[in-house]
């Protein structure tokens, strides 16, 4: 059985220091990416819903947009692809000609299965690096709180409500 782990406060009595790693205190600021240009309006909306999802988690950045991007892409065309199969079957006859140029008819796997196996392991790559799957949750580090508003002296809402000097109503000249 391991040696039980040292306190900070005994480290600092017999003067040594801790082997284990210390937590980065770095954190990255909130932000929201923006909407990427040419994407499709099914696209759009998978990118605002893992936005939003993210946002609540504490752990969307402005760097993370061009990942989302990708994930709504990769999205569509997972959803395309799957309408395709739902369409013609999973296993589809197609024509081969043989070295005598006569068509022969055989069933192979339809090509747009390949396409959705594709697209299903590239959405978990990024889900997984976006920390969204139970495995890889742990891992992503939540951005800083937002800080809270100092209260406001009343003196300057007062001031906010005083027109500028340079607007102050003089009387209308008598024509």
């Amino acid at each position: 059985m391991p040696t039980p782990r040292k306190s900070e406060a005994l480290h600092n009595l017999s003067g040594t220091r801790s082997q284990a790693k210390p937590e980065s205190e770095y954190t990255l600021p909130p932000g929201r990416p923006k909407f990427p240009p040419n994407i499709s309006k099914e696209a759009k909306a998978v990118f605002k819903r893992l936005c939003g999802l993210l946002e609540s988690r504490r752990s969307l950045t402005e760097g993370d947009g061009e990942l989302l991007r990708l994930y709504a892409v990769i999205f569509d065309r997972h959803a395309r692809a799957l309408a395709k199969v739902a369409e013609q079957g999973e296993i589809k006859m197609y024509v081969r000609l043989d070295s005598n140029g006569q068509p022969h008819e055989f069933e192979k796997q339809n090509l747009w299965l390949k396409i959705c196996e594709t697209s299903e392991k590239n959405l978990v790559a990024i889900l997984d690096r976006l920390g969204l799957t139970p495995h890889n949750r742990a891992k992503v580090k939540p951005t800083a709180q937002p800080q809270p508003e100092k209260p406001r002296d009343p003196l300057e809402i007062e001031l906010d409500w005083m027109p500028p000097e340079s607007t102050t109503l003089l009387p209308a000249a008598e024509a």
